[in-house]
């Protein structure tokens, strides 16, 4: 089949030029001997592609000769350039060694907690243990304090009134006797005066007071007489004649810093180390910046001479200013 398709395609080629000349005879078919060739023809057309033919079956595979002895391993030549682009890969090198394990990784987040399960059903009850020994009796315990007293009850109602003894004979009346003379009226005398005794002091820069002691009056104002007497920053004021005495008090209070609220602080009156009755007075306090001007007025009877007043400050930490205390004589014992 390849040989008939040659050579058809040989002649086709030959008659297109009007000649049949050795010059193009098929080397597989000699031509006889002819006049020299005349110029070369154009080429013409190329015919169309013939059908190919079917594949011819394959002969039989030979017997392997005998393999020859393999050479000695040459040298590891150097190594080529890289192929281009997209070409062909090359065979996979042999895996090398596993290499060290690389650090843990960081624990993940725990995951949702499941759906708690079912509650199972209740055991049954055990049998009951059998009862101790009762153990021995501690010793008795420390007596506890005295309950408070209890309310005191109901007076008893009253006995019966005793029997009204008899009155006694009244005796009789005896003779008045004669009016003695008139005497002669004595002179007027000259009006009395009552001594002016009266006496002022006061403190006016801010000072700390302490819990249950008296303040201190550092300046003294108008001193009138001789009965009442004070020493410049200390705190009693001494009476030294019996008598009656109004004694009227005034200051300017607040809380010492750091104290706890509500604070209750008290100013109050004392003769000879015992508080005066009505002559004292307080207030509340809720803050650190809260502040207060307590007064109080009384009037104190002197039956010893001498007798010291104090003003005191108590209820916890404080400071007090233009504070100031009088005292006057209103009347002398009788």
């Amino acid at each position: 089949m390849f040989w008939f398709q040659n050579n058809r395609d040989e002649n086709i080629h030959q008659e297109s030029c009007g000649q049949n000349c050795d010059c193009n005879c098929s080397r597989r078919w000699p031509c006889p001997p002819k006049p020299p060739c005349p110029p070369p023809c154009p080429p013409g057309p190329t015919g169309p592609t013939g059908v190919t033919g079917a594949t011819g079956a394959t002969g039989a595979t030979g017997p392997a000769g005998p393999a020859g002895a393999t050479g000695a391993t040459g040298a590891t030549g150097a190594t080529g350039a890289t192929g281009p682009a997209g070409g062909p890969t090359g065979p996979t090198g042999a895996t090398g060694p596993t290499g060290a394990a690389g650090p843990t990784g960081p624990t993940g987040a725990t995951g949702p907690t499941g759906v708690t399960g079912a509650t199972g059903a209740t055991g049954a009850t055990g049998v009951t243990g059998l009862t101790g020994f009762t153990g021995a009796t501690g010793p008795t315990g420390a007596e506890g304090a005295a309950g408070a007293t209890g309310a005191t009850g109901a007076a008893g109602p009253a006995g019966p009134t005793g029997a009204t003894g008899a009155t006694g004979v009244t005796g009789a009346t005896g003779p008045t006797g004669a009016a003695g003379p008139t005497g002669a009226t004595g002179a007027t005398g000259p009006a009395g005066t009552l001594p002016q005794e009266m006496f002022s002091a006061y403190s006016t820069p801010a000072q700390a007071g302490t819990d249950g002691q008296p303040l201190i009056f550092d300046r003294n104002g108008v001193t009138a007489g001789t009965a009442i007497s004070h020493t410049a920053n200390t705190a009693p004021v001494t009476i030294s004649q019996p008598g009656y005495y109004y004694v009227t008090f005034h200051g300017t209070f607040a809380p010492a810093a750091g104290s706890s609220y509500p604070l209750t602080l008290s100013a109050y009156l004392q003769q000879d180390g015992t508080a005066v009755p009505g002559a004292g007075t307080q207030h509340t306090f809720q803050s650190d910046n809260d502040t207060a001007n307590l007064s109080f007025s009384q009037i104190v009877q002197v039956t010893s001479a001498p007798s010291t007043l104090e003003v005191v400050g108590s209820g916890g930490g404080y400071l007090y200013s233009d504070a100031a205390i009088t005292v006057q004589q209103i009347g002398t014992s009788s």
